[in-house]
């Protein structure tokens, strides 16, 4: 009776199982990497004193296929009336814009003339977290080379 030789085989499938296990902590680092990056960027289109640019964190998705730059969850500004805003919401207005407030409604003493300190409608945005999604490219293509070296070691049996 003639037997088979399986060793090689067997080293390729014991290689392959390895490759399923690791390669989901590998992306999980891999992501983690680029949110550590992505977060320096944002931070430093921001600029500024620091106040705003501390209120963001990376945040990785549930399931692990993601991760996003984004303002700390359940942290608020408060004015100095004392109203309390999300810091996303501000973070919001600064990224995108806002419209500016008019004249406040009320009597007005005799000769008051209202004055705009900003003369536009609106104030136009920084995009600091657009021109990060447009950084990440760079960032991915350094994490995505490692990713598939350990692709590639595992289907060709060298993990």
């Amino acid at each position: 009776m003639a037997g088979v030789e399986l060793k090689g085989f067997e080293r390729i499938l014991r290689s392959w199982e390895t490759l399923l296990d690791r390669f989901k902590t590998e992306k999980e680092k891999a992501l983690e990497r680029m949110g550590k990056q992505a977060l320096q960027d944002v931070k430093q289109n921001i600029g500024g004193s620091g106040k705003v640019s501390g209120w963001q964190q990376p945040h990785m998705g549930s399931g692990g296929g993601y991760v996003a730059v984004r303002a700390k969850a359940r942290t608020y500004q408060t004015t100095k009336n004392g109203k309390r805003y999300a810091v996303g919401y501000v973070t919001n207005s600064i990224e995108g814009g806002h419209r500016t407030g008019g004249q406040r409604p009320g009597p007005k003493a005799d000769g008051y003339q209202y004055r705009p300190r900003y003369k536009k409608a609106a104030v136009p945005g920084r995009w600091f977290y657009e021109q990060a999604r447009q950084d990440a490219e760079r960032i991915l293509q350094g994490e995505e080379e490692k990713l598939e070296k350990t692709i590639v070691d595992g289907l060709e049996g060298r993990l």
